[in-house]
């Protein structure tokens, strides 16, 4: 039996709401990207639940499916902007 719960009011796992407290201690490369602006509620793969949290569907990402804060970040970031978003691939890597 599928026994997933998602959360709409907080990260949906402590290791991620651990990186994002610490300001991701042992990856200073996606510590700057988010200082810059690349966080998740501007990424295309961000679904938002509400103004603070949404789901990561980014299936590159290792955040994959889980709830996450607005301002988080990830090295699979698609800038799209705070709008709407696309659900696809952006840029070229």
């Amino acid at each position: 039996m599928n026994k997933n719960h998602i959360l709409t009011d907080d990260f949906s796992n402590a290791d991620s709401r651990r990186l994002y407290l610490e300001r991701w201690p042992d990856e200073p490369d996606i510590a700057e990207r988010v200082e810059e602006g690349e966080q998740c509620g501007g990424c295309a793969f961000y679904a938002p639940f509400n103004a603070d949290y949404g789901l990561c569907c980014h299936a590159e990402s290792r955040h994959h499916l889980e709830t996450v804060f607005e301002h988080f970040g990830c090295n699979v970031y698609e800038a799209e902007g705070w709008g709407a978003h696309s659900f696809r691939k952006l840029q070229q890597r």
